[in-house]
């Protein structure tokens, strides 16, 4: 069975520029999904002429195949933005995660990804990680689970005038998080995640990422999704800043 959902209107209220450097792929993930393959198509096209000229496109696709105890989840995204000619926004993001049940409290996953992002002059950045997945026996609707890996990190800077730049690190980091989510009553439901990541040798090196959502269903196949997202670098590239925050909010046509 294939699933599409499509938003075609996405108005973003941006309270800091930057997007999170961790990304939650947790709430796609999830085990509230039905066996086959299901797919999410998201979009927003941002076009300003006058006295502002401003344009803006970004893109995002994820799809999950889930067959017995195994489950492949895929997402990928960009957005490029032009303020008057200039870039204000310039990011792609690409990651791969596969997940075995075990038991029905723990479930092996392993994961890749790929991220580049100019405006936090990060050329490159390449992990792979893997460790366990637990998961709290809750009653139908509610959802915690608890997730802990190795992870090997890769990440390049960009060139320019800062004293990093074009510098390269290979680091080992522990990357945890805790998921949640809840359908309190037909037609609405409810999702947070907090990832932590620091490095292994060093530990006030990390990096936070706390995200918090609501899926208002209008029909059913429209919904309102309301997000809040917040960040946190210890220890960002020269001239980037340690704390981003978002605030998102989205309309979905299901199909």
């Amino acid at each position: 069975m294939i699933r599409t959902a499509l938003a075609a209107l996405v108005l973003l209220l941006p309270l800091a520029a930057p997007a999170a450097r961790i990304v939650n792929v947790q709430p796609a993930a999830s085990k509230g999904a039905v066996e086959g393959i299901s797919g999410e198509i998201s979009g927003l096209l941002n076009w300003t002429t006058g006295n502002t000229e401003v344009t803006q496109i970004s893109g995002a696709a994820a799809g999950l195949y889930l067959t017995g105890r195994h489950r492949i989840y895929l997402t990928a995204r960009a957005s490029y933005g032009l303020d008057d000619e200039e870039a204000f926004i310039n990011n792609l993001f690409e990651h791969l995660r596969y997940r075995y049940r075990l038991l029905p409290w723990l479930s092996p996953e392993t994961f890749v990804q790929h991220e580049y992002d100019e405006f936090r002059r990060l050329q490159l950045r390449a992990l792979f990680g893997l460790g366990p997945r637990f998961d709290l026996p809750l009653p139908r609707g509610y959802e915690v689970a608890i997730g802990t890996a190795w992870m090997l990190e890769y990440e390049r800077f960009t060139e320019g005038d800062e004293v990093d730049a074009g510098e390269e690190e290979l680091n080992q980091r522990w990357s945890s998080y805790v998921f949640a989510s809840a359908i309190p009553t037909d037609g609405i439901a409810l999702t947070h995640t907090t990832y932590v990541q620091p490095k292994f040798d060093e530990f006030d090196d990390y990096r936070l990422l706390s995200e918090t959502a609501a899926i208002l269903d209008v029909k059913t196949w429209l919904a309102v999704k309301l997000a809040f997202t917040s960040a946190y670098d210890s220890e960002p590239p020269d001239g980037v800043e340690k704390l981003d925050t978002s605030f998102t909010t989205s309309l979905l046509f299901r199909l």
